[in-house]
């Protein structure tokens, strides 16, 4: 388990997260907040609708390939 400490609005945070877990955190947190160490509200909720556009288009486009995979599976048969 590893400890960080993360900084919003002014105020300190520690969460303890599993190892390999804590280092992915770190990282994302660092790409998400360009290495701020006061991250501001506002700045969680632009990350937040950033990534929740990402998962949106992620899930877009496995929708378009199983549909791609399932019409070349009927294709064949």
């Amino acid at each position: 388990m590893k400890k960080i400490t993360i900084s919003i609005a002014a105020k300190s945070f520690d969460i303890t997260l599993e190892d390999s877990f804590a280092d992915f955190f770190e990282a994302e947190t660092a790409r998400l907040f360009k290495n701020k160490n006061n991250i501001e509200i506002k700045d969680i909720l632009g990350a937040f609708i950033q990534e929740c556009h990402d998962r949106f288009e992620t899930q877009r486009i496995e929708k378009e390939l199983i549909l791609n995979i399932d019409t070349k599976i009927l294709r064949k048969n």
